[in-house]
């Protein structure tokens, strides 16, 4: 038997031998099922079988391979709010407006980012420990958030040929502590240029 051209994905095989109109139409049913993809994705992640989360919340086989294989449209809150006890998850449900820019999801974000921030704060008030762990956890999302936007950052930056490293430094007489020099006090802080 000759060996045929291998594809990777049945959206390649569609492009090389199918109509435009046959592609826009398989593109069309592949992107109306990404909820119940999704919902497929999460159970193999879990590592359980349709019989077993249709156990675990009291419902068939069947109807779990229903919600599945089912158009976004079909499904329902109820379905999906099942679904997600069965595998330990919460629901959340985000409403943009329609053609949001990047720019305005990423400010979006940002004040969503800020409000979770300050609620964990709200509800860690009057208990020491759970303040201290807050802070922490505050100080280490600042931290990975702040080393994100520095990476971002790097990559829209124009590299430069000649660029001096600058070293900003205490002088050698100051009586500030190493971890006393924050960017709070920056301003007191001499800076040099390496030579």
């Amino acid at each position: 038997m000759a060996a045929g051209k291998t594809y990777s994905s049945v959206s390649e095989l569609y492009a090389k031998h199918a109509s435009a109109e046959e592609c826009d139409s398989f593109v069309k049913s592949l992107n109306s099922r990404k909820l119940a993809k999704t919902l497929f994705a999460l159970r193999s992640k879990a590592g359980l079988t349709q019989k077993e989360l249709a156990e675990k919340i009291g419902i068939t086989q069947s109807k779990v391979s229903k919600i599945e294989h089912a158009q976004d449209v079909t499904l329902t809150v109820g379905d999906i709010l099942q679904y997600c006890d069965a595998l330990d998850l919460q629901l959340h449900v985000g409403l943009m407006p329609d053609g949001m820019t990047l720019v305005n999801q990423v400010k979006f974000h940002w004040n969503e980012l800020q409000r979770h921030l300050e609620k964990i704060q709200e509800i860690s008030r009057g208990d020491a420990g759970m303040e201290k762990a807050a802070r922490d956890f505050t100080f280490e999302a600042a931290h990975n958030i702040t080393d994100g936007l520095l990476a971002s950052l790097g990559n829209v930056m124009p590299k430069q040929e000649n660029e001096e490293l600058l070293t900003v430094s205490a002088p050698s007489d100051s009586k500030e502590l190493p971890e006393d020099c924050s960017p709070a006090t920056l301003s007191k802080q001499l800076c040099h240029h390496e030579k």
